[in-house]
């Protein structure tokens, strides 16, 4: 899907129904499991499953192969309902519709019966985009598709390192992007769909002090075979398409997020005593919370107003500015709302007994995931205009 092309509005469901099944699915599948795969740092397959049988996976995937054709603002409660309980395994299926989209808009059969697999909680994917020197400069990398027999030939052979590859290691298949014609710039970029098991494929979890229920990978491609039935028929552009859906997504995860911390700093605000009162009592602290319940409510307008200008079936190129803009102030937002818990929690907070310091930690890749700060701002500063580089 270009950046230009209209999109078709999706169908509907009552929207309030439907945040209820999330929510209740969260308190079920999501915070039994999350505090055992943050100690190990491992994503639990089994959740991937319930979500499915859930039908949270898929959400914006035609029903022909196996979704509910929804839209992005369902998306958005499904992810801020899930973020509650942990931000991290909420991004499961923000990664699953990402991956899924472009099966199904820019395969052929092969990926479309991928996308069927993954609705049924059968096949698990993975996005696998950025490099050791292309994270915000996609168009600088470096992974080659080399095609076997000249141009009639039926196999690729992939060379590359992909890195924070989220799900890298424990997915079924990973939507490689990689280039295919270096003469091309941009446009001589492909998605191919690889197997993890592919020879040739090898990954190696990267240690990380945050998101660990949802592991992050290198993933290294020496000389791996791939079918020509494997391509996809976009590259470049459905990827830059996908980011700013990706982005509507991050925004509910991080509100989904900052509304836990709140909440539990204003429980504790309210029962932990200090000269004779709560610490709530002090303005000092009053005014943080206040704050927090500014940044929480001005982040959900701002995240589901972008997401519904997407639903609305605008070019994405008209829809730009809503989505950057959500992103970047939510991402702000959380970071705020959190470091402020963790204040209010004081010497108690950095401790295992309490779950704040947990939560500032998560909130810390809130500015750098899907366009950094600096990159949303100069995004929304060209489309005000500005002659921005």
């Amino acid at each position: 899907m270009s950046q230009s092309e209209r999109r078709t509005p999706p169908n509907s469901v009552d929207r309030e129904a439907f945040r209820d099944m999330c929510r209740k699915f969260a308190e079920r599948e999501i915070k039994p499991r999350w505090e055992q795969a943050d100690r190990e740092a491992r994503f639990p397959r089994e959740f991937f499953v319930a979500a499915s049988k859930a039908g949270l996976i898929g959400l914006h995937a035609p029903e022909a192969m196996g979704g509910a054709d929804l839209g992005v603002t369902e998306e958005a409660i499904s992810i801020e309902e899930q973020a509650k309980a942990n931000p991290n395994l909420a991004i499961m299926a923000l990664i699953q519709g990402v991956a899924g989209s472009l099966l199904a808009e820019h395969g052929h059969a092969i990926h479309h019966d991928m996308v069927r697999a993954n609705c049924a909680g059968e096949c698990l994917l993975a996005l696998a985009v950025t490099e050791p020197e292309a994270g915000s400069d996609v168009q600088n990398l470096k992974t080659t598709a080399t095609r076997v027999g000249g141009s009639d030939g039926d196999e690729w052979i992939l060379d590359g390192i992909k890195s924070f590859i989220t799900l890298g290691g424990d997915c079924d298949t990973m939507l490689v992007l990689a280039r295919t014609d270096p003469t091309q710039g941009r446009r001589g970029m492909h998605f191919f769909a690889v197997d993890r098991n592919t020879p040739g494929v090898e990954t190696s979890q990267i240690k990380t002090y945050a998101n660990r229920p949802l592991p992050t990978y290198r993933v290294m491609f020496n000389n791996a075979r791939v079918p020509e039935s494997r391509r996809l028929t976009a590259g470049f552009g459905a990827i830059m398409a996908g980011f700013n859906r990706e982005r509507v997504m991050v925004a509910a995860r991080w509100l989904g997020h900052m509304q836990t911390a709140l909440a539990w700093a204003l429980e504790y605000a309210k029962v932990r005593q200090q000269f004779g009162k709560p610490i709530g009592a002090n303005q000092s602290i009053a005014f943080m919370l206040a704050q927090g319940h500014v940044d929480v409510e001005a982040s959900r307008l701002y995240t589901y107003h972008a997401a519904q200008r997407w639903d609305s079936g605008a070019a994405i190129k008209d829809i730009i500015l809503d989505v950057s803009s959500a992103k970047l102030f939510v991402t702000q937002a959380v970071y705020r709302v959190t470091q402020n818990a963790l204040h209010i929690g004081g010497g108690w907070g950095i401790t295992e007994e309490l779950p704040v310091m947990r939560m500032a930690l998560d909130a810390l890749v809130a500015p750098v995931t899907v366009g950094s700060y600096e990159i949303q701002l100069r995004v929304i500063a060209k489309q005000l205009g500005l002659p921005c580089d």
